[in-house]
């Protein structure tokens, strides 16, 4: 199932551009997710019922992104335009998910602030989902490690970002600017400048390949596409992805009652930052080893690496052993989801990738989702015994870690596509 663009050379700036729409859509996200509903959701709510505000959204956002991904990827894999079949989509929904920000900061009351929210959602996912099936349509498959690994980056790199800026403005008072129009501005402008790029570039070699990008309208069977092979990958990829989100969920509160950080907070911070940096270079090495020597072996290095990394989290007492741990859990995680993320496109049938990849992303969803349920189990077995809940918890996350690498031993894979017949050069650095 060669793909038709395995004769071009995908350089890593290729590759990056490639994925720039990744940093857009997930700074976006996380920008709003993370600072500015909170934020927004305050002056709407009374004091005592924010948190199940806040929650309400959260939860709202992620049902309609089950909703849209796999519906719209489906719609997209049938597309054709000049631009192709993914691209109309990505303009479409990020411009007007852009423009959704603006009833954001003009909602009076938390009703049409949820309205607005499900909007920018909606229109968010009609852009996220094709997105997803860009690597499978334009990458080669013995380059899809790299691609991967790009992806990765440009999502921590995007969602770190964003959550700085906005972090950093959205508070400011005392001048004439309106503070909150001018954070909603910055992450709106970010989002179109990064899906530009994306789209100029794969628009640029549909123009040049139209038969590759454009391909007949081919009906997938939904039998076909849930298969076992993918029930297993979709069953693995939740449970590790559940294990990840529960200490991005809990990890604040768990610094404070089980390690007893006098600031979590801070801690916290470093302990990303740590995390963030480890990933970055774990994520790069991860993509060209995978692309060398398969995605399982990788994946099961990763998901054994950050087992280990999490139990040993159970015996920090300090935060410089935290930070330590959180480098470790970086780089696994970071060499888990990067030869994950390739696996996921090498598994795709190209004819139908958008549906494929928005089923793939329903597993992402499910675990952020199952992770954010865990929250009265944890305080029901702290209330039995000191921080018994997050022992069990990082303990719970270690073996789903292993089981999640279990579940894809019997995996069958296409393999590695071979290098092109022509074009004897390596990729471009």
């Amino acid at each position: 199932m060669a793909q038709g663009s395995s004769v071009e050379n995908w350089s890593n700036w290729d590759l990056l551009k490639l994925n720039s729409f990744s940093f857009g859509i997930t700074g976006f996200i996380l920008g709003m997710d993370t600072v500015i509903l909170p934020v927004i959701v305050l002056t709407v709510a009374p004091e005592e019922l924010k948190n199940t505000y806040l929650a309400v959204l959260g939860f709202s956002g992620l049902l309609m992104a089950a909703l849209v991904q796999p519906a719209i990827g489906r719609i997209s894999d049938r597309t054709q335009s000049p631009l192709g079949r993914r691209v109309p989509f990505i303009l479409w929904g990020s411009v007007f998910a852009a423009i959704g920000l603006i009833g954001v900061r003009l909602a009076p009351n938390f009703a049409v602030l949820f309205g607005v929210w499900i909007y920018i959602q909606a229109n968010v996912n009609i852009a996220y989902g094709p997105g997803l099936a860009l690597i499978r349509d334009c990458v080669p498959l013995n380059r899809i490690g790299m691609a991967s690994s790009m992806k990765i980056m440009s999502d921590a790199a995007g969602g770190a970002a964003m959550i700085a800026v906005t972090g950093a403005l959205i508070g400011k008072t005392g001048s004439s600017l309106d503070w909150q129009w001018l954070t909603l501005g910055i992450l709106a402008f970010a989002l179109i400048i990064a899906i530009s790029i994306t789209s100029v570039q794969v628009s640029r070699r549909e123009l040049t390949s139209p038969l590759n990008s454009q391909r007949r309208d081919v009906e997938p069977s939904f039998r076909s596409l849930m298969n076992p092979q993918l029930g297993l990958f979709l069953a693995s990829r939740l449970l590790m992805i559940t294990a990840i989100a529960s200490f991005q969920t809990y990890g604040l509160f768990f610094l404070r009652d089980s390690v007893g950080l006098d600031n979590p907070a801070e801690a916290l911070g470093r302990m990303i930052l740590a995390i963030a940096g480890a990933l970055a270079i774990a994520v790069y090495i991860s993509g060209w080893v995978s692309d060398r020597v398969g995605r399982k072996p990788v994946v099961m290095v990763g998901a054994i690496g950050a087992a280990i990394s999490s139990l040993w989290l159970l015996t920090a007492d300090d935060s410089t052993q935290v930070l330590v741990i959180a480098s470790v859990i970086g780089a696994s995680v970071g060499t888990l989801m990067s030869a994950n993320w390739a696996l996921a496109n090498e598994l795709a049938d190209e004819s139908h990738a958008g549906l494929h990849m928005g089923i793939v992303n329903l597993a992402t969803i499910g675990g952020a989702a199952t992770a954010k349920l865990l929250g009265p189990g944890i305080d029901a077995l702290n209330r039995i015994s000191g921080d018994l809940g997050y022992q069990v918890m990082i303990a719970g996350s270690a073996a789903l870690f292993l089981v999640g690498a279990l579940l894809l031993m019997p995996l069958k894979t296409t393999g590695r596509e071979p290098e092109s017949r022509d074009s004897t050069r390596p990729p471009a650095p």
